[in-house]
């Protein structure tokens, strides 16, 4: 079988990631304080769409579409683009390409890609280039990815973007065995693996390096680069990547012609699958194949069979070439093993042609092709085209053997430098070391006194820090307290006292003078408002929602302002957070209606598993927040972040000259 000895691909190996903060809406983009990638994952239903196990969901397209068609109605194109990377990243794990989602993030890039942080603009040029690759077009593959490597990242989820666009690109010059510029790209994507301490992608990059190393006859570099490898994933207990890396061990023993190395490998790979429940139906196929070179090579025709059945189904359920390809030398190598017909000689031609039109045509593949069409015309009586196989059989014999020598020159040119680089270095080390004793000697002293006078400053320091935190939470607990307390104390003496005087003063001259009734009716109402808000008519009793209709009525009602609201929560909250959120909106409302120079505002309250939002705009003036916020004279916005803080919650104020967002995040 030593024909056979490049018939596996390098199995697909699937980049584990990652899948980030708003950005001006109207203004170009800038950089922000906050990291993207955690901004991310508080988006509602981010987290599901970026799950590639809900893809296959059959609301799965229209919840992402939802999403981001409600964020781009509303020109918040950096939410837009974030859910367009959440729905990436669940076609990257199915290895799927979908049409509808490549066209609309493609004219979405084209569109608006300058009113989005670099950062999102590397990953739709990640995820776009994947969709080409998936959709087997290879030039807008490398346009796409080149795109993303372009921008300079700052940030460590933009840095890592940025070694997978690298490893892609990679893999795309592999395919055109362009093993200079692959080397060249994964030794980029390694290098920015290794800055931002991404263990389990260096890995990856040390198995596509031992794929290289393979193809070049390099066999010794190839199997240093993949024991480095899996060691790397199996450590970091990636069940995907481990899988992977004992495939091109089966490829490797193959290529060394060692067929008990290769089974023993298949085997690890099956109890393997066993342990890994969220395989992907690539490598079950990639399984299902192997598990048919197991049985064919002991020579079991029922079990081969049986399995290679398997592997053509879900060959042809899927989109793959590779898989194709794969599966189509197992059938051939079966049909020479066990003297069967070829049942797909068509498809084989077709395949042969198809990879003897290309300007860099892969011998390998045509080798495997040409040895099983041979056989077929041969048996079959036609000598003419058997013959045609045959020679071209022969011709790449010189070809192998030329390759072989040079892998074997490179391994040892690369075993030379590498010897000279050693012996230079423990020259220097030698040097160095005396020096180091000398000076270790004398530092030591220093550097344990210096050490033990910071560690005491730090911990008196930090006692400082806790104490002064702890005096701070509890004064703020009880202002807020105390001031709920007093507010309740006040609205029911104006209730109680005041209000009950002036309707028995309203009776009083109910008969003498309109004027005055007309009076103690303004005074009246003006005292229910006082009351109400200091402390909502039965906040207790109505709850959360049905408070912010009456504050949205009375809005309309007595100020003739168009206040709405959209409340989609369930209570989860206890009364006490809920009374400090109606509160916080009651600001934020308040400060909307005096200051805002607003036409219209709107509430929305919206809540997932772990948090309730709260979102307050308006059409407005708008103001620096961050300005105002330092200065200190802005009572309503320190109300409203204090409040917040109280609740263990988070407020962001987003503000232009058409309007201004509060957003508020609480816990549950």
């Amino acid at each position: 079988m030593k024909h056979l000895t490049s018939l596996f691909l390098i199995a697909a190996i699937c980049l584990l990631t990652y899948s980030c903060n708003t950005f001006s809406e109207k203004e170009s983009p800038k950089e922000l304080d906050k990291d993207l990638e955690a901004y991310r994952h508080t988006l509602p239903a981010y987290q599901w769409l970026e799950n590639g196990a809900n893809y296959s969901n059959k609301v799965y397209q229209d919840s992402a579409f939802y999403h981001f068609n409600h964020q781009l109605e509303n020109k918040n194109y950096e939410e837009a683009a974030i859910y367009l990377i959440a729905y990436g990243n669940a076609l990257d794990r199915n290895i799927h390409f979908d049409r509808l989602y490549f066209n609309s993030c493609r004219n979405f890039y084209n569109s608006h890609k300058d009113k989005i942080s670099s950062e999102s603009q590397s990953y739709l040029c990640y995820y776009l280039g994947a969709q080409s690759y998936f959709n087997h077009d290879l030039d807008p593959s490398f346009e796409w990815f080149k795109k993303g490597i372009a921008l300079k990242p700052k940030s460590k989820s933009h840095k890592q973007i940025v070694g997978f666009t690298n490893f892609a690109l990679a893999q795309n010059y592999s395919l055109l065995r362009d093993f200079e510029n692959t080397e060249k790209h994964l030794i980029a994507a390694l290098r920015i693996f290794e800055e931002i301490g991404d263990v389990k992608n260096q890995g990856t990059v040390y198995l596509l390096l031992h794929d290289i190393f393979v193809k070049t006859s390099a066999l010794a570099e190839a199997e240093k680069n993949l024991e480095k490898g899996l060691q790397i994933v199996k450590k970091q207990g990636s069940k995907s990547l481990t899988f992977s890396a004992y495939s091109l061990y089966v490829n490797f023993n193959i290529a060394k012609a060692d067929t008990l190395g290769a089974i023993k490998y298949i085997d690890s790979m099956a109890i393997q699958a066993k342990t890994y429940p969220e395989i992907n139906n690539y490598h079950k196929a990639v399984l299902n194949q192997l598990l048919a070179f197991k049985h064919i090579a002991q020579r079991e025709d029922k079990e081969a069979l049986d399995y290679l059945k398997i592997a053509r189904e879900m060959t042809d359920q899927s989109n793959s070439l590779d898989l194709q390809m794969r599966t189509l030398f197992q059938e051939i190598m079966y049909a020479e093993i066990f003297d069967k017909p070829l049942k797909n000689p068509e498809e084989a031609e077709a395949f042969y042609n198809e990879i003897a039109a290309e300007e860099e045509p892969n011998i390998q593949f045509m080798t495997q092709l040409g040895s099983g069409l041979h056989t077929y015309y041969s048996k079959k009586g036609d000598y003419k085209k058997a013959n045609t196989y045959a020679s071209f059989i022969l011709r790449n014999q010189d070809k192998e053997s030329k390759a072989l020598i040079n892998g074997k020159l490179f391994e040892l040119e690369r075993k030379f430098k590498t010897e000279q680089k050693e012996k230079k270095i423990l020259l220097q080390e030698k040097q160095l070391q005396s020096q180091k004793e000398l000076i270790v000697t004398l530092g030591v002293g220093a550097v344990f006194l210096i050490l033990l006078f910071v560690i005491l400053i730090i911990w008196n320091k930090n006692r400082s820090i806790v104490r002064e935190k702890l005096l701070a939470e509890n004064f703020t607990s009880l202002l807020l307290s105390k001031t709920e307390e007093e507010r309740k104390r006040i609205a029911s003496d104006l209730h109680d006292s005041v209000s009950n005087e002036l309707v028995n003063l309203r009776h009083a001259l109910e008969s003498n003078s309109s004027k005055f009734s007309a009076k103690i009716d303004t005074i009246l109402e003006e005292v229910r408002n006082i009351s109400r808000n200091l402390s909502p008519t039965l906040f207790d009793k109505l709850g959360l929602k049905l408070s912010i209709e009456q504050l949205t009525d009375r809005a309309q009602n007595q100020h003739r302002f168009l206040l709405t609201s959209e409340v989609d929560y369930n209570g989860d909250l206890s009364n006490t957070v809920e009374l400090q959120l109606f509160r916080i909106i009651q600001e934020a409302t308040t400060n909307m209606m005096k200051h805002a120079e607003a036409l219209a505002g709107k509430i929305t309250i919206t809540e997932d598993a772990k948090f309730v939002y709260a979102e307050i705009k308006d059409n407005g003036k708008g103001f620096d927040a961050d300005s105002m916020l330092k200065k200190g004279n802005c009572f309503g916005l320190l109300n409203i972040t204090e409040r917040t803080k109280f609740i263990n919650g988070t407020v962001r104020f987003k503000s232009t000259n058409t309007g201004t967002v509060i957003n508020i995040t609480i816990p549950k």
